[in-house]
């Protein structure tokens, strides 16, 4: 497996916007749920400078991208909120079209998208790359190879995971599921979730130490 990792002053993007017109914020989105490809429903924890915590609220109340924007808590270091966000294009969408996924939280700062994603296929890699310089100016960071899934699991939970992403568990619509995979490797349905749960848990956690 590879980790690629980049920046992104992603174009037509509220997020971008909003990092843009207060820069020295830190921004790390939370993707609580994804309504549809273009609706979604996100926690900002925005860290920095209490000044302006209403100024930045007013500001995104004003978009018409966001559909909700309320405030969940906060303290003179950081500001949370909860947005539910309508635009054309997500850096979400590039990634879960070649069957890859997040390695960590992505956050945004001086206008600039920072993303840490995990792919199977490094040949993917460049077709990926093209793909996100249509939607901004991009800048790759890391990309490497990351051989730890054999060392992590064991055996159950390697034969799970790999009958998993082989049969397209991974994609984007998913091609089977638990129910299937259990049934064609004759296991109790909810040992083969627990396995595979573990699993990813496992390799998200390996790669996201390394970044």
């Amino acid at each position: 497996m590879f980790k690629f990792s980049f920046r992104i002053r992603h174009k037509n993007c509220s997020e971008t916007a909003l990092s843009i017109k207060f820069p020295k914020y830190h921004i790390t989105v939370f993707d609580i749920q994804s309504r549809n490809r273009r609706e979604k429903q996100y926690l900002y924890s925005i860290t920095g400078n209490e000044k302006y915590f209403d100024e930045i609220t007013a500001y995104l109340k004003k978009l018409k991208n966001y559909k909700l924007v309320k405030e969940v808590e906060r303290n003179k270091e950081s500001l949370v909120l909860l947005v539910i966000l309508d635009q054309k294009s997500y850096i979400q969408n590039i990634i879960q079209k070649y069957n890859s996924f997040f390695i960590d939280l992505h956050t945004v700062y001086e206008g600039y998208e920072y993303w840490h994603v995990g792919i199977f296929d490094r040949n993917l890699i460049e077709p990926m790359r093209k793909d996100l310089k249509k939607m901004g100016d991009l800048e790759a960071l890391y990309i490497g190879e990351v051989d730890f899934a054999h060392t992590l699991l064991s055996e159950q939970q390697k034969k799970i995971f790999n009958f998993a992403f082989e049969n397209g568990y991974y994609e984007i619509p998913r091609k089977t599921t638990i129910a299937k995979i259990s049934k064609a490797l004759k296991l109790n349905h909810a040992t083969a979730g627990e396995h595979l749960l573990k699993a990813e848990n496992k390799i998200i956690t390996s790669m996201a130490r390394k970044v």
